[in-house]
């Protein structure tokens, strides 16, 4: 456990400062440019600025696919959540003989998309995992991402701080010696209603050398991923400066950070080697405590969902559309067709900790490692040419630093996403 907090901790840091790094670029922008140009808004912009028009589609794909990868690990969670909700209400599944279909109008391009759901037909319509994501596909998900406005989501921010704290808090509870989930008896005890898979694994399971890092350094990408974000960041922020950019950058991932090692570090003592990949799962559908941590993160990232489609068809009209104007039409059969091709693969994966591994592996380390540092090698081999700027022994050394991310970014990226495909399908190869 100490040596994943440890790595944790270190991929942390490296993440809020190539978060700053790109605030400072954007700072830099603005000095050179003049008041009637348009302000740096995007890593885009960025890109265009500093390594040219001509591969700036790479950015605007490589944000597309993140948003996509992330909808579709928010899919999965989704069905998982809220198929536990249902077995604490007391929902089952009753396994009958013939294979049966669940057929709902999404009318992708004038067709009908039919999703085949599974062998059962469930007491409950919440019962069944596969009905669950194509459920809250039709009735949640599609019209969260149709929304022009985005306004009404703000709150959702709210509930999901909340959600977000109150599951540390009851994760805690539930990992004290002699909690529900510990070997030892007591008045509640939770073990006896979890798979044996799911039960406490301690001495058998552990951090097996590069293949476990390379997985955690993979999910740690997804988890700090917000460097699109950076240049809005920084043009938003009230009296904005680099220092003031700064402590933002330090004290948000900090305190990213340390939760989320908080409830790593947490989960691990209480569940071992049998932690799932979306931690709640490990906990009994009757734990009441975790249900509500459930119903909270369900509404939390229900929201989320909305702000996330919104980047993802905004990052697919700039590929396909660039400049053409975007009519409703348009908007609306895209909408669909993206929905319903994340909602067929939810159905088909369901361990969302795969999809967080492999897309923090390919686009959260270019995004994390990769772009920031090469857009800061382009920027100061720039100003040190036109004389702007002089070659300091620190800016030697950072720009060293900056090649090694580079470096680093590209070994994570080839390691990680080779050893995710091998965990989850070839498992005995390692």
């Amino acid at each position: 456990m100490i040596p994943a907090v440890a790595i944790f901790l270190t991929l942390g840091s490296i993440s809020a400062y190539t978060f700053h790094l790109l605030g400072r670029l954007v700072q830099v922008a603005d000095s050179e440019s003049s008041e009637s140009d348009s302000k740096v808004m995007s890593l885009g912009q960025l890109w265009d600025r500093e390594i040219g028009e001509s591969t700036s589609y790479l950015v605007t794909l490589a944000i597309f696919l993140v948003a996509y990868c992330t909808c579709l690990a928010y899919s999965i969670v989704l069905g998982d959540t809220f198929t536990s909700l249902a077995s604490s209400a007391g929902l089952k599944a009753r396994v009958i003989s013939e294979m049966h279909v669940l057929v709902f109008s999404v009318n992708v391009f004038n067709s009908i998309l039919v999703i085949f759901v599974s062998s059962t037909i469930p007491q409950g319509i919440m019962a069944s995992r596969r009905a669950n994501v194509a459920a809250i596909s039709l009735l949640g998900i599609y019209p969260l991402c149709t929304l022009k406005s985005l306004a009404a989501l703000k709150p959702i921010s709210v509930i999901g701080n909340i959600g977000l704290l109150m599951t540390a808090g009851v994760m805690t509870l539930r990992a004290l010696p002699g909690g529900a989930y510990s070997a030892a008896s007591g008045a509640t005890n939770y073990l006896s209603t979890l798979p044996t898979g799911l039960h406490p694994s301690f001495g058998v399971i552990g951090l097996k050398g590069p293949k476990s890092v390379f997985v955690l350094s993979s999910m740690a990408a997804t988890a700090f991923l917000i460097h699109m974000a950076a240049p809005e960041f920084y043009q938003t922020l009230e009296n904005k400066s680099v220092k003031r950019f700064g402590i933002l950058s330090a004290t948000g991932f900090a305190g990213v950070v340390l939760l989320s090692a908080y409830m790593m570090a947490v989960g691990f003592l209480t569940f071992g080697g049998a932690c799932k990949g979306m931690i709640l799962n490990n906990y009994s559908t009757l734990d009441l405590g975790a249900t509500l941590c459930r119903f909270l993160m369900g509404v939390s990232l229900l929201g989320s969902y909305g702000i996330l489609g919104n980047i993802m068809k905004g990052a697919f009209f700039q590929l396909l559309q660039k400049k053409k104007e975007v009519t409703e039409s348009v908007r609306m059969n895209s909408t669909r067709m993206l929905v319903g091709s994340i909602t067929a693969l939810a159905l088909l994966l369901e361990d969302a900790g795969f999809v967080v591994s492999l897309s923090g592996a390919t686009f959260g380390t270019a995004f994390i490692y990769i772009i920031p540092s090469l857009l800061f090698l382009k920027s100061t081999a720039r100003r040190v040419g036109n004389g702007s700027m002089s070659a300091t022994t620190s800016l030697k050394i950072e720009r060293m630093w900056n090649r090694f991310l580079i470096a680093l970014g590209a070994f994570l990226t080839a390691a990680g996403v080779s050893m995710t495909v091998m965990n989850s399908f070839f498992p005995h190869m390692l």
